[in-house]
């Protein structure tokens, strides 16, 4: 049996339910052409499907199967949890994320990063673009939009907005023992983690696509963007996001935080309001800027909740 030298980089892989893409997840990993060893971390989160069996099958049938390290999890963790205990199975130098859901189509994808964190010291972070496979179908539609070949982003930026597709994503490595006592305040892990290790290094995303990004019923980012209150929950998450990092780093990013919580409480309030939920409009009412509500009927509801709330 062939063993994996120390890898160089770790591919950190978690899934749960994602029997009908698990395997092309998989070979996009497993088909990548490297002059250096790397391994596939695959933690499973007690999937109720047949994702478990399909793993075990790609480990004996595969011929570079020996590359993986498979963790099934008895119980559920829940998916921070579940990432947090996959970063911390990773051993390599540089880590790349891939959820088992995505897949890479680009054979030099790991190349690509490795020689560009090898030359690029003052980075932790560089991704590349995707593009879209709605409900198993390739769409010819990147899945971000980065005006030159490339854009630099710092901790300002990220305080405000994700740009990473996270599947597509390499970082350095910087030990991630205490990653839970940040994931834990998050619903959602990737955003996080990007913007902690910005307090290390510069990230960087390519324009150039390098795998696909599924959009499908079951993503949790779909339905962050389709059922209200998984949305809604999302904006408030983006919200505390930018308050946790300016607490964390001293208050230096006073200015973004203003910036996050004016617009995404004005699109919180619009959404409680036609959805009647007055608990959620009431709270974030009192952050909105009401020169910046276009509709005249809107503004008028909005400054109400204000004057009574």
């Amino acid at each position: 049996m062939n063993k994996i030298k120390q890898p160089l980089v770790s591919v950190c892989m978690i899934t749960y339910g994602h029997e009908k893409y698990i395997l092309k997840a998989i070979n996009g990993v497993l088909n990548q052409i490297t002059n250096f060893p790397f391994e596939l971390i695959i933690a499973n989160d007690c999937s109720p499907d047949n994702t478990d069996q399909i793993i075990k099958n790609c480990i004996k049938t595969l011929p570079n199967g020996y590359l993986i390290t498979y963790y099934n999890h008895d119980k559920n963790k829940g998916m921070m949890s579940n990432f947090g205990f996959a970063l911390n199975s990773c051993t390599g130098k540089y880590i790349a994320l891939c959820e088992g859901d995505d897949y890479w189509s680009d054979a030099m994808k790991l190349q690509k990063q490795v020689d560009f964190l090898e030359n690029n010291k003052d980075f932790s972070l560089v991704g590349f673009n995707a593009k879209f496979n709605r409900n198993d179908k390739e769409i010819d539609q990147l899945v971000r939009t980065v005006p030159n070949e490339f854009v630099d982003f710092t901790t300002s930026d990220l305080i405000k907005k994700n740009p990473f597709v996270s599947s597509m994503v390499m970082i350095r490595n910087i030990g991630f023992n205490n990653i839970m006592s940040i994931l834990d305040n998050f619903i959602v892990g990737d955003k996080a983690l990007f913007t902690l290790l910005s307090f290390s290094g510069k990230c960087r995303i390519y324009s150039e696509p390098v795998g696909f990004y599924r959009k499908h019923e079951n993503s949790v980012t779909s339905k962050n963007r389709i059922e209200y209150v998984p949305f809604r929950d999302d904006l408030i998450n983006r919200i505390n996001h930018a308050k946790f990092w300016n607490d964390y780093s001293g208050n230096k990013f006073n200015e973004e935080v203003k910036e996050v919580v004016e617009y995404r409480s004005k699109v919180l309030t619009t959404m409680a309001l036609r959805n009647s939920d007055f608990k959620t409009a009431i709270h974030y009412s009192q952050f909105v800027n009401l020169k910046t509500i276009k509709k005249t009927r809107t503004k008028i509801i909005i400054m109400l909740l204000k004057l009574f709330s």
